[in-house]
């Protein structure tokens, strides 16, 4: 098994490949979708990244596998998604162009990748991380019935958020 397609409604998280490599490295270029995540990257170091991203997620072990998140109606790319599992517990995440932020997108492809780790690869909890300034993410966990974890981070300027199967 290699990352499968899954969609709900409009939203399609299609298996990361060579045609994503511009929706990839206009997130990685952009100091608005970086500011929580990490720094931005210059585009050798992006290529890099997504050639990676890409041979990881044809691999049948989920344990570096990313999407492109795309709608159907209207077609339009509007991010990327990630899901690391190691068989008791998967860890997701999410980068979305500025355009899509805020429309509900984030909640529905969340939504998708906690159901799929635990229906499909049978995962016990699903976590992620955020900055700690990131108060859409925030508010998008909450939304999705995670719990905010009180555990020390390694940076502490991160937030761990963790949703049990239950």
């Amino acid at each position: 098994m290699t990352a499968p397609l899954l969609a709900e409604g409009s939203m399609c998280l299609r298996p990361l490949d060579a045609r994503d490599e511009d929706l990839y490295l206009r997130l990685h270029a952009s100091a608005q979708t970086m500011r929580h995540v990490s720094a931005v990257v210059d585009a050798d170091t992006a290529r890099s990244r997504f050639s990676a991203a890409c041979r990881m997620t044809q691999s049948p072990d989920p344990a570096y596998w990313m999407w492109a998140v795309s709608m159907t109606d209207p077609a339009d790319d509007a991010g990327i998604a990630l899901l690391m599992a190691d068989g008791t517990s998967a860890e997701i995440g999410m980068l979305l162009l500025p355009e899509w932020q805020g429309r509900g997108l984030g909640t529905c492809a969340v939504r998708t990748l906690t159901d799929y780790g635990f229906n499909t690869l049978g995962v016990a909890r699903v976590e992620s991380r955020q900055g700690a300034h990131n108060v859409g993410w925030e508010r998008l966990m909450e939304r999705s019935g995670f719990q905010r974890v009180e555990e020390a981070m390694v940076r502490p300027d991160w937030l761990r958020w963790r949703r049990e199967r239950g």
